[in-house]
């Protein structure tokens, strides 16, 4: 089993990020109560950028932390289609920052890498690192999304 935690910074206070982020998967979520998001990698090769893309189908649980103190979202995704990716299981939370005007979103989980002993060494020498782009990538985009055009380091 492959831990991956990923962090970025959105521009609302905690509270504000929070409501933002259920209303945010309120807005994709389908019929049938998950949402397709597409996970990708980019690449630098040369002068252009070459991305590779999976969509997932992920379902979202708003619960409350093992110690009963903060909401978090409870996060599960499989895999949209055939091929050798790994499901994820873990969750998805905003903390505070040091600047009251920001805070901090987060996914931490785990998955297991597919295809047995062959997986497991892709995903020691290079799975993990493409899961761990792929994750900071959705982490990044979703902080864009919630953040105001104005206030967002990761549009600058």
């Amino acid at each position: 089993m492959t831990r991956i935690c990923v962090q970025a910074v959105v521009g609302h206070p905690t509270a504000a990020t929070g409501h933002l982020l259920q209303d945010y998967m309120d807005e994709r979520v389908r019929g049938d109560g998950s949402v397709a998001l597409p996970l990708r990698m980019r690449f630098r090769a040369g002068r252009d950028d070459l991305a590779l893309a999976h969509d997932v189908i992920v379902r979202f649980r708003k619960g409350r932390d093992a110690e009963n103190l903060n909401d978090t979202f409870f996060v599960e995704w499989q895999p949209s289609g055939e091929g050798p990716y790994p499901t994820f299981s873990g969750t998805m939370n905003v903390y505070a920052e040091p600047d009251p005007r920001q805070s901090r979103l987060e996914i931490d989980g785990t998955y297991d890498s597919p295809g047995g002993a062959i997986g497991r060494i892709f995903d020691a020498l290079i799975g993990r690192r493409m899961a761990r782009a792929s994750l900071a990538d959705l982490v990044e985009r979703i902080a864009a999304d919630l953040t105001p055009v104005s206030s967002s380091a990761t549009r600058r």
